[in-house]
């Protein structure tokens, strides 16, 4: 498991999120607790890179950009977007 952690600035975003993505955001937070790695990686050049995003929500219309700190077993929340 990997522990998940978000900034003030995050929890503003997740904040400001309407009503109907809270669910399917608290959804993405334990996915990221258990396989960060399946997310897409941000830099299409490098698969394997610790940066990643992972859409949430009917239609996908909220995504998440996430760092994933392996030797740490941490990921921590960058920013949280919704575009519905």
């Amino acid at each position: 498991m990997y522990t998940v952690g978000k900034s003030k600035q995050v929890d503003e975003q997740i904040a400001a999120l309407p009503a109907e993505a809270l669910a399917a955001f608290h959804e993405v937070t334990v996915f990221l607790q258990v396989a960060p790695w399946n997310g897409r990686s941000f830099v299409t050049e490098r698969p394997d890179a610790p940066m990643r995003t992972r859409t949430f929500g009917d239609g996908g219309y909220g995504m998440v950009t996430y760092l994933i700190v392996e030797y740490r077993r941490q990921v921590e929340i960058i920013h949280v977007t919704w575009y519905g």
